[in-house]
């Protein structure tokens, strides 16, 4: 089973594991079955963050992701000479990016679109029209949308054109780290 929809399936977040369906059944594994299940991977600490975060719905490790990144940040700007006014920002940003994903609305997620195409004969006749299953052009097939230049600047509260001309890229560069903190824990 994919490892994504596992852990999707342990959550609050998720389906009921137990299969007593949506009619008022318990939930057998909670958000600190799935936290202690993080412990025992042997993960790093900000890999258990990114997992309670994304993963358990838990908003404190939400927040306590956010200083790991900020501080992050904060060091990549004093190696590198930058200014760290905007770390808070960029933090918010990254952190609402990894665990809020949004779906593409023209495939609704799935990455996958439903279309009817004609099919001619060889000699340019119209035969049928067939149904089929089509990737979805706007996010490439994986189902989910990126925001704008514009949003992502205004969450992490910095000019649209400053964010574009030198930010973004660094907060691009947090993001696949938190992606590959993302993996471990899967």
């Amino acid at each position: 089973m994919n490892p994504i929809r596992l852990m999707a399936k342990m959550t609050a977040k998720g389906l009921l594991i137990d299969g007593s369906g949506f009619g008022g059944g318990s939930v057998v594994i909670t958000q600190h079955d799935v936290a202690g299940a993080m412990g025992m991977g042997k993960l790093p600490a900000e890999a258990v963050l990114v997992g309670r975060a994304k993963f358990s719905d838990d908003n404190q490790a939400q927040l306590s992701l956010a200083g790991w990144v900020q501080t992050e940040f904060r060091r990549v700007c004093m190696r590198n000479g930058w200014k760290a006014d905007y770390c808070e920002g960029l933090a918010t940003l990254c952190v609402f990016e990894l665990v809020y994903p949004m779906r593409c609305s023209h495939c609704m997620g799935r990455g996958k679109t439903w279309q009817q195409e004609p099919e001619q004969a060889d000699d340019g006749s119209l035969l049928r029209m067939a149904d089929r299953w089509l990737v979805c052009k706007p996010c490439k097939g994986t189902g989910q949308s990126v925001l704008t230049v514009r949003n992502r600047a205004a969450i992490a509260k910095i000019s649209k054109s400053r964010f574009s001309e030198t930010w973004a890229a660094r907060a691009d560069d947090m993001m696949k780290t938190l992606y590959t903190l993302e993996d471990m824990v899967a």
